[in-house]
């Protein structure tokens, strides 16, 4: 797991996502640094998630093989899509991408999947925070 990771993470939250940001600003300012904070909409990034590329990070990062990989395969593949207006059906698509709504290791399979990320900005010395939306529902 990410040391930064605060997404899907027991104690941790946007809240102690936004104090350590706060805090790291406040010591990059005392030391006469500049701090940038770039802020990415995640609220459909479980839809970006390429089946072939979560399936090699599974094999090749995490070393999942044999029938742990394949079950996850299995998971993935055999997924389709229809959209449903005034009561017409649009040709059904198989999906290449996205992991499924609501499944409990759908966060942790996100955060494997976009792993690369923190060790990526971390050799440039880039301090990439991971934190969950904040949904409001009317």
């Amino acid at each position: 797991m990410p040391v930064n990771q605060s997404a899907y993470r027991r104690r941790h939250s946007t809240e102690t996502a936004l104090l350590k940001i706060c805090n790291d600003a406040l010591i990059a300012a005392d030391r006469g640094m500049v701090t940038l904070v770039v802020l990415l909409d995640y609220s459909a990034a479980f839809d970006t998630v390429d089946h072939r590329v979560i399936l090699d990070v599974l094999k090749y990062r995490f070393g999942l093989t044999g029938s742990a990989l394949q079950w996850r395969s299995n998971y993935l593949s055999g997924r389709s899509f229809a959209v449903v207006s005034a009561g017409e059906t649009s040709t059904s698509i198989n999906l290449e991408c996205s992991l499924r709504e609501g499944s409990s290791l759908g966060p942790l399979k996100f955060i494997m999947y976009a792993s690369e990320l923190h060790d990526l900005t971390g050799r440039y010395g880039v301090v990439c925070t991971a934190s969950p939306m904040i949904h409001n529902t009317v």
